[in-house]
């Protein structure tokens, strides 16, 4: 090839190279991002528990109604969200005194505020394979920042998953205790809730999104609720 020649195939390919940044651009703008997986918990084996002290001694509750929609996927930590309703009113100690209790108007007032909810949208990856969760925590119409730190595992064939953590709360801080329930003489501040959920991807199956889960195994039947009771 001649000098001619090499400088005319140089200028096409100089001319040619913006066209191609274009076009690779362009490809890469309309190329599918990532989506989290869609996953729905199956209430039927999953659990929803709480932990918390009264007169000085741990009792355990959970709830037996309640729904979580979680958008997760490990590499689309910026695309995953979690968003769980649980029913007050569906708050079970094994102590029906205490029951009636939690979903009054002192505790929970279940008649007003029949949901609780959390939200999260920012996640972090942290160490041992587990993650955090930074999200809101709404009950009794009073919102918090709440952080949850959980474990994933989806098993092989990518059918279903196993999330499973927790946090602790201070129930004050959501109105939870009025009047002489303020004193933390009786009933502790510090409210430890745990979660085990079973996933399955995909479109929520039929009867699915409410449901009783399964009973937590042991739990202890506390004294009534009560202010001095021993």
């Amino acid at each position: 090839m001649n000098g001619t020649g090499a400088r005319a195939v140089l200028r096409r390919a100089v001319l040619a190279a913006p066209l191609a940044a274009s076009l690779a651009l362009s490809l890469a703008a309309s190329a599918p991002a990532r989506a989290a997986t869609t996953w729905v918990a199956d209430p039927a084996r999953s659990r929803l528990t709480f932990v918390a002290t009264q007169s000085g001694g741990e009792f355990q509750g959970r709830f037996s109604r309640f729904r979580a929609d979680i958008a997760f996927d490990p590499r689309d930590l910026a695309g995953s969200r979690f968003h769980v309703t649980i029913e007050t009113a569906s708050a079970d100690t094994g102590d029906e005194t205490r029951d009636q209790a939690l979903v009054g108007d002192d505790f929970f007032a279940a008649g007003r505020w029949p949901t609780a909810t959390y939200d999260a949208s920012r996640f972090v990856a942290t160490t041992g394979g587990r993650y955090q969760a930074q999200g809101r925590l709404t009950i009794r119409g009073i919102s918090r920042d709440v952080a949850v730190v959980f474990s994933f595992r989806p098993v092989a064939d990518g059918r279903s998953a196993a999330l499973a953590g927790g946090t602790t709360i201070r129930r004050l801080d959501f109105g939870v205790g009025q009047g002489e329930w303020q004193d933390t003489k009786w009933i502790g501040n510090d409210v430890r809730i745990e979660f085990e959920l079973v996933l399955e991807p995909g479109t929520e199956r039929a009867g699915a999104t409410r449901g009783q889960a399964a009973p937590t195994p042991g739990q202890p039947t506390a004294a009534v609720l009560k202010p001095g009771a021993a």
